[in-house]
């Protein structure tokens, strides 16, 4: 999933389980090194148009953070930042859960959405792709044999 793409999602994601604005995640830069610019976060200010007779203005601007660990997922129970782990519930399902409160984290659906599908369901199966049929048979039977025993096995060897 492209950068821009998953960050529009976390800032969706985020409106509608806080009172963060959907402007508060202003840009993706670098998609390679996982920057993002929020707004009003990490801010320095530079001189512009300095001149002998003109003392210049002052601008404020925005320098990137990085996605991975200065930029927090926000735990809908309590409206705050926290980081997830991932982990399987009783029925085998995968689901995100908050370190901090240990509530489930929903992934929205818009999530599974990308520039090719808008579901993984809907999407039509090619001449190039691994039928579904092929991908859930199990071929692969664990024996416990050495390298050795499973020649001798093939080749009839005693």
């Amino acid at each position: 999933m492209r950068l821009t793409v998953m960050l529009s999602k976390i800032a969706k994601f985020s409106t509608d389980y806080s009172n963060l604005p959907e402007s508060y995640i202003k840009r993706a830069m670098r998609q390679e090194r996982n920057w993002v610019v929020v707004e009003g976060l990490n801010v320095h200010y530079r001189w512009i148009g300095k001149t002998d007779d003109y003392p210049g203005t002052v601008i404020q601007s925005e320098a990137p953070l990085l996605v991975t660990n200065e930029v927090a997922l926000v735990d809908p129970s309590d409206d705050k930042g926290t980081k997830v782990e991932w982990r399987f519930t009783e029925q085998g399902e995968k689901v995100r859960v908050s370190k901090r409160t240990g509530h489930i984290i929903p992934v929205p659906i818009s999530a599974s959405e990308t520039i090719d599908f808008k579901a993984k369901a809907g999407y039509p199966e090619q001449e190039k792709d691994t039928r579904a049929a092929d991908m859930s048979e199990h071929t692969y039977i664990p024996q416990s044999k050495t390298f050795e025993m499973d020649l001798m096995e093939h080749y009839r060897l005693e």
